[in-house]
């Protein structure tokens, strides 16, 4: 596999609160209707994306070695928050505690990644971009996606030329 494009690693958000968020995005931010809907462990925060001059075949044993180690992880969405200065909502998890155990072994797993200048915080993107209205934000911030679930899908997600987000490798967290 090539990991020259940006690659990601995230945790595959399941149904019914997939698509919830991707009617909520859809609603709220056109760069991201299609983008699926995950919870990104490393790329946006904490750790960046994996540098682009590893090789797959020394990549690929350490996140098969966490998908086994990594039991899935019960979770609910919490509330909306705004990052700073920005006008990127996304959804907070309402425990984030599994959701920084994984990024911290999958920082310490051997994988190289890029540097963030912004510390990890799990979360679900619901807008990145485009004008928004003082309602707009009110609604924003007034969004619940309600229902605990179980994340057991790890994933690898690549940005392509056209800015598109195709995933291009998944493994069940299988462990117990």
């Amino acid at each position: 596999m090539n990991l020259v494009p940006p690659t990601y690693i995230c945790l595959d958000l399941p149904e019914p609160q997939a698509s919830e968020v991707m009617a909520l995005r859809r609603r709220y931010c056109q760069r991201l209707k299609d983008f699926p809907p995950e919870i990104t462990i490393t790329g946006s925060s904490g750790v960046g994306a994996m540098l682009p001059q590893l090789h797959w075949d020394r990549v690929e044993p350490k996140l098969e070695a966490i998908a086994q180690e990594w039991a899935p992880i019960r979770a609910s969405l919490g509330g909306m928050v705004r990052f700073p200065d920005t006008d990127i909502f996304c959804l907070s998890m309402s425990d984030p505690m599994p959701f920084m155990a994984l990024h911290e072994a999958l920082k310490h797993s051997g994988i190289a990644f890029e540097e963030s200048q912004f510390p990890f915080f799990p979360h679900c993107t619901i807008r990145m971009a485009g004008p928004l209205t003082d309602a707009d934000i009110s609604a924003l911030f007034s969004l619940t996606v309600p229902g605990e679930s179980t994340i057991a899908e790890l994933a690898l997600y690549q940005r392509t030329t056209d800015d598109r987000i195709v995933r291009v490798w998944s493994r069940p967290l299988a462990g117990s």
